[in-house]
């Protein structure tokens, strides 16, 4: 553990200089597999988990972790430092930096933008959509494997319309989010058939991409105008950042805001989720990472994993506020918070 908070330390000084590098040892000794992380905003949930996975078991494995800052411009670079380093394994965090890394399909075909080393990724809401991997059986790159941490859109939908049934569903995004585009095009497919009608908006970002807050509680009220019930974030890193802003600017309208991501609910105060731990993503990666480092198998041959289970998490307190309670069936399943 001190280890891992003197890695920390090491990642918050360096996070001001994007794409510095911060090297954890697990082991030590001539024998030690080498595993290179990049992050897109920084050691997260699932990254420390990743981390803390080799570390509880003592495993003779060293973590480097990069953290790009959000800044795609760094991942290039990134990519001739990692060619050169030759790591035994490279994990991409995220769709920005697993595309940007690895390259997709439709550029390199079966082959990796990082040639012959092995590389997982996490993280990324969509990898089929993403054109990352052919298949969650199959990956169609013999050197590219990863694990998958988003439950289906239908599945959320179904669970969270227990809570509430909108006509109408409102969605915010921002239109550089690949993740997002992607899960917006799910939610038209599935619409009809789970009788709703998807209300969208766009927030209007800067030449160089950046998004003012103050642009939610003005898009959560064109929602409202347009007839929105409720507000659902499937996949989008921005709303997750600002999700204080975010919850606050939907409550003070009387939208419960239903997501994919459990920490939206847990500390951010939106009313249901149905989602996957980060954490568990993380230690899942890790156990993929040990069967391809210390268990010599090609990450080709294995298939996209995926956690067997998901949360169901209510929040309490922000159904007394809007003054909707769960049906008795729901809070069943469902994890409490207040």
């Amino acid at each position: 553990m001190r280890l891992l908070k003197h890695f920390l330390f090491v990642l918050a000084l360096s996070a001001p200089i994007a794409g510095v590098s911060s090297g954890l040892s697990l082991a030590d000794g001539a024998n030690v597999a080498n595993i290179h992380m990049v992050v897109w905003r920084g050691c997260e949930e699932a990254c420390k988990a990743f981390v803390r996975y080799f570390e509880d078991r003592e495993l003779p494995v060293d973590v480097k972790v990069t953290d790009v800052g959000r800044n795609r411009d760094l991942l290039p670079e990134i990519q001739e430092q990692l060619k050169a380093e030759r790591p035994d394994l490279v994990v991409t965090w995220g769709t920005s930096v697993s595309r940007g890394l690895l390259g997709t399909r439709s550029d390199y075909g079966t082959a990796s933008a990082l040639g012959d080393i092995p590389a997982i990724f996490m993280i990324v809401a969509d990898p089929v959509g993403s054109d990352i991997v052919q298949s969650y059986e199959e990956t169609g790159r013999p050197m590219i494997s990863g694990v998958r941490n988003r439950v289906p859109e239908d599945v959320q939908l179904r669970l969270l319309f227990e809570f509430k049934h909108p006509h109408k569903l409102g969605i915010l995004n921002h239109p550089d989010e690949l993740n997002s585009s992607l899960n917006t095009g799910k939610l038209r497919l599935i619409a009809d058939d789970l009788q709703f009608e998807l209300i969208e908006e766009l927030y209007q970002p800067e030449e160089d991409g950046s998004v003012d807050v103050d642009q939610i509680p003005l898009a959560m009220a064109r929602l409202k105008a347009h007839g929105a019930e409720a507000i659902y974030v499937g996949s989008s890193s921005y709303n997750l950042e600002h999700q204080d802003a975010f919850v606050a600017a939907a409550t003070e309208l009387g939208l419960p805001v239903f997501s994919a991501y459990t920490k939206m609910v847990r500390e951010g105060g939106a009313l249901m989720a149905v989602g996957t731990s980060y954490a568990n993503v993380g230690r899942l990666a890790g156990v993929q990472a040990e069967k391809i480092v210390l268990g010599g198998e090609a990450p080709g041959e294995l298939p996209v994993t995926s956690l067997s289970r998901y949360s169901v998490i209510v929040n309490m307190r922000q159904a007394q506020r809007l003054n909707i309670y769960p049906p008795l069936s729901l809070l069943s399943v469902a994890e409490v918070v207040r």
